[in-house]
């Protein structure tokens, strides 16, 4: 089976700054075909939207599945393209599909959905861009500090910050509207843990657990973009009372069909102290790397990260009924 990467690296675009950070390295993309050619499979890396759609236009994009990693840049729909583009030219493609994806981009409106089932989620705030100085001022006074900022529409804690005072908070708004030209999404920082949960799609069942990171020493810590980039951790599983395990099932399970999330899917909660759980963000275009929730959590059930990859493959051929060749 000959499989194709959409990926997309940050030297691809003409980006002069540092405020996007939601793209994969090089070598994270090589690691990744290294393991799928371990497992058998023919694998070619076909580069980011405008390089597919040379492809396509050339009638040379020669796979039979597509997996896809590409991040994009500068749209709310910039998860959604690869996915979009495939669909139109009937190329199938591994994991969510193009509404899903730019539904999951928007953080704000997840949260949106997630109230709607009963699932907690901070209390927040959304920052209109533009938007008038006074208005934010009174935006403010709805939350308790300390609060979290974050683009509404980055990943890879891009533009993420911590504010204890209002005066803080006011400045970095600010700042971030004028960097991202973008709404900003303003809510209560939980203390507690960071947790994340991989959820692999094995109908009727699925393979999925409650991680956390092997780093965090307080209530206060958060996993911001220094640790994602540079730092150096690992997802660990962590063992749970069954009422709170059982709450955690319910939110996975229950986003995974709203979304209409496919083969896979990574959702971030924070634990309160007092053994609350409150929804973060759903992310079904997760990297996918060693030592991290994935891995660690197909380690669990006996697969090796190679294995763990080729699962989510087979998951989608599988979907998609393409039959193994």
């Amino acid at each position: 089976m000959k499989i194709g990467i959409a990926y997309d690296t940050k030297d691809m675009y003409n980006i002069s700054n540092e405020i996007y950070n939601d793209f994969a390295d090089n070598q994270s993309i090589l690691s990744l075909q290294n393991e799928l050619q371990k497992v058998g499979y023919d694998v070619t890396l076909l580069g980011n939207a405008q390089k597919i759609l040379e492809l396509l236009k050339n009638n040379s994009l020669n796979c039979d599945i597509v997996y896809n990693t590409v991040e994009g840049i500068f749209s709310r729909n910039r998860e959604g393209i690869i996915p979009a583009l495939l669909e139109a030219h009937n190329i199938p493609y591994i994991g969510t599909d193009s509404f899903g994806l730019s539904l999951t981009l928007n953080k704000y409106l997840m949260k949106v959905v997630a109230q709607h089932y009963g699932i907690r989620t901070p209390k927040s705030i959304l920052i209109y861009y533009p938007s008038v100085y006074e208005n934010i001022v009174s935006q403010l006074d709805e939350l308790n500090f300390p609060i979290i900022l974050k683009p509404n529409f980055e990943g890879n804690s891009s533009g993420i910050s911590v504010c204890n005072k209002k005066e803080n908070a006011l400045e970095q708004i600010n700042n971030l509207l004028a960097s991202y030209h973008t709404d900003i999404l303003c809510e209560e920082f939980i203390f507690g843990k960071e947790i994340t949960i991989p959820y692999i799609d094995t109908t009727p069942n699925a393979i999925w657990d409650v991680t956390t990171v092997d780093v965090q020493k307080s209530d206060d810590f958060w996993l911001d973009t220094n640790w994602k980039l540079y730092g150096d951790y690992r997802n660990i599983i962590i063992n749970l009372d069954n009422k709170t395990k059982a709450s955690f099932e319910y939110s996975v399970k229950t986003l995974f069909k709203a979304i209409g999330c496919r083969d896979f899917c990574r959702f971030d909660f924070r634990l309160s102290s007092d053994n609350n759980i409150y929804f973060i963000e759903a992310n079904p275009l997760p990297a996918l790397f060693k030592g991290g929730a994935f891995d660690i959590v197909g380690e669990r059930n006996g697969y090796t990260y190679a294995e763990t990859v080729q699962l989510i493959v087979e998951i989608a051929c599988k979907r998609l009924s393409i039959p193994k060749i």
